[in-house]
């Protein structure tokens, strides 16, 4: 039932120059909503500015370092606050908050993170019962100084972008949690995801309303002064089963309409003790074709990741100047890294505009051998590319379009459950995008994600079948002009 909810979403928020036929119940997501939570009165900590911490012992200053590089104001533009990561429409629906047990400097508690003013507030005192919505997963261990809480309010997509708003949301979510990632790593802070939590426990910790902001995702944040970080544990299959799906919201019922019945559906409630599964890792594929391109090797940028997101932005505008070969080669090995986080699911399609030593065309990507398998090659697809997303003149300007699928049957044998799985897909999609930006940032490249598009010209475009695997993501990527 979750599955055919999710199916239904899907089809349902997708695009087409058709128009859409199906229809659900009609939602009034009001005016705009305000940017930034407000807790008037809580207690507050102003945090240390975010470069501080660099080369310091954990703590509350290192935390901030983190929380910054992932949701933190980096610029203001026009009276626009724009973040460390980017939005769609720059509307920036994440919110995050800290459950702290063991963070120097901080008193325990839940304080919420503040990006305006680059400040904790804390707003309960319930750690065991924000702490235990995830409890008996391997990630959350009890050596966790924190978890970071992630949210996201749903209205302030959704004024603007209606029942697409869950991918959205997802997707943004993505990117901002890979800079939490990739921060952590910066100033030795092991980040390790949750793969299962119970939302509403979560939720009620949190003191917010579930079905305006939903619970996302948490990350248990781990610190060891000495090695400056634990290395990543292997996957780790459930000893007994724990989590269910909680009872599943009527479209018709729910004031979000279908955004509110997709992120219940996603969601998950605790049952009986047990870890929680982790999505297993992709297989290599069989041996290449012969006509398949082994792309060159990837050398590590020594760029400092910090300082590339800081300074991240997308780029709409870009010169016709061929991209190298070898930088196209780091960005997909970037994109895939060591293994997936949530979800194998995640499939890369490349469009070829103008790489050197590369004919145009669009290619699959293969992470395992790292090469290129041809599917259309010496088209000229600017065209096609440009108006798949929906006439956006950067996707055809760019040197690449990046298309990012996700593959059905993969998500759909998630151990957390199908519609788990969906979620799951899209936020490993969101973490691959934001690594295009880091990898690009620091080789000097432009980036701009695009989640918008026609759904149907996209597949047809990469030569995906839609009843295998969905478009969920493009980007564009070139020499800035």
């Amino acid at each position: 039932v979750a599955l055919a909810l999710v199916e239904r979403f899907h089809a349902f928020s997708s695009h087409s120059r058709a128009g859409v036929f199906l229809r659900a119940p009609g939602v009034d997501w009001g005016d705009p909503t305000p940017p930034f939570k407000r807790y008037p009165g809580a207690q507050r900590i102003a945090l240390p500015p975010a470069t501080s911490a660099v080369g310091r012992a954990f703590g509350v200053a290192t935390l901030g370092t983190v929380l910054w590089h992932a949701n933190g104001v980096s610029e203001v533009r026009s009276g626009l606050r724009l973040r460390t990561s980017p939005s769609s429409g720059a509307l920036f629906p994440a919110e995050l908050y800290v459950v702290a047990s063991a963070v120097p400097g901080l008193a325990r508690g839940v304080w919420h993170y503040d990006p305006d003013g680059h400040a904790l507030e804390r707003i309960g005192d319930a750690v065991g019962d924000a702490a235990g919505a995830g409890a008996g997963d391997e990630a959350s261990s009890p050596d966790a100084a924190a978890l970071v809480v992630a949210t996201g309010v749903f209205r302030r997509t959704g004024h603007k972008y209606r029942d697409r708003t869950y991918r959205y949301v997802l997707a943004d979510l993505g990117h901002a949690l890979e800079n939490l990632r990739a921060a952590g790593a910066a100033v030795g802070v092991d980040v390790r995801f949750l793969a299962a939590f119970d939302e509403a426990r979560t939720a009620g910790a949190l003191g917010i309303d579930a079905a305006e902001e939903g619970v996302l995702a948490i990350g248990a944040l781990h610190a060891d002064p000495d090695t400056g970080g634990r290395p990543e544990r292997p996957p780790t299959q459930p000893a007994v089963p724990r989590w269910q799906a909680p009872d599943l919201v009527g479209e018709n019922s729910a004031p979000l309409g279908v955004t509110a019945a997709v992120h219940a559906a996603t969601s998950l409630q605790s049952s009986v003790p047990g870890r929680a599964a982790i999505p297993p890792t992709a297989s290599p594929s069989a041996d290449l074709p012969v006509d398949a391109i082994v792309l060159p090797r990837a050398d590590p940028t020594r760029a400092d990741v910090l300082q590339v997101i800081a300074r991240r932005r997308s780029m709409r505008r870009f010169a016709r100047t061929p991209l190298p070969r070898q930088d196209l080669a780091a960005v997909l090995a970037r994109m895939s890294g060591p293994r997936p986080v949530w979800s194998p699911a995640l499939r890369i399609d490349v469009v070829v505009h103008g790489v050197e030593a590369l004919a145009p065309g669009s290619y699959r990507y293969e992470p395992v051998r790292h090469a290129l398998l041809p599917r259309r090659v010496g088209a000229d697809l600017r065209d096609a590319a440009r108006a798949a997303a929906l006439d956006q003149d950067v996707i055809g300007d760019a040197a690449v379009a990046l298309v990012l699928s996700i593959d059905r049957a993969a998500f759909a044998a998630d151990p957390l459950g199908a519609a788990r799985g969906y979620r799951h897909a899209f936020l490993e999609a969101g973490l691959a995008g934001e690594r295009i930006y880091l990898e690009a940032g620091a080789r000097g490249l432009g980036v701009c994600a695009v989640g918008a598009f026609y759904d149907d010209e996209a597949a047809r475009l990469v030569g995906v079948d839609p009843a295998r695997e969905w478009v969920v993501h493009f980007a564009g990527l070139g020499v800035p002009a």
